[in-house]
């Protein structure tokens, strides 16, 4: 078929398209997802459950074997319960290693479209893209 006789689709075609290859790759994920959780994920956690239920039975922070070593690893979360407290906390007591700065996004961007410059230090970068959704 020659090349003038292929006809480009429409942006509605290309819409369903795009939708239409979403929602397979969305299917798709699922059932990878479901399959890996069958096949590895469950007999993973069951394994990881036993052999730190060994560990604490041993009193043991490790384990050795010849295809290799089992340890405890601990994973901390830390979030603020409540920002005036906090914040209250951090400049009563001048402890500023407490807190990570960064700029705020949307006020960041509320400056910008309002028309006021960036604030000095702050970088802005803004990318274009196309978002598809069904009706």
């Amino acid at each position: 078929m020659s090349e003038t006789m292929v006809m480009e689709k429409t942006p509605a075609e290309m819409v369903e398209e795009y939708i239409t290859l979403r929602d397979g790759k969305k299917v798709a994920a699922d059932k990878f997802s479901e399959w890996e959780d069958t096949n590895f994920n469950s007999r993973m956690k069951d394994l990881e459950i036993k052999l730190l239920d060994t560990l604490n039975k041993l009193g043991s922070d490790s384990i050795s074997s010849k295809s290799g070593t089992v340890y405890k690893k601990v994973t901390t979360s830390v979030t603020v319960a409540d920002g005036r407290e906090f914040q209250k906390h951090v400049i009563d007591h001048a402890q500023w290693e407490l807190i990570d700065w960064r700029a705020n996004k949307t006020a960041v961007n509320d400056l910008v479209e309002s028309g006021e410059p960036l604030p000095p230090g702050i970088n802005r970068s803004a990318f274009v893209s196309v978002g598809i959704r069904r009706k």
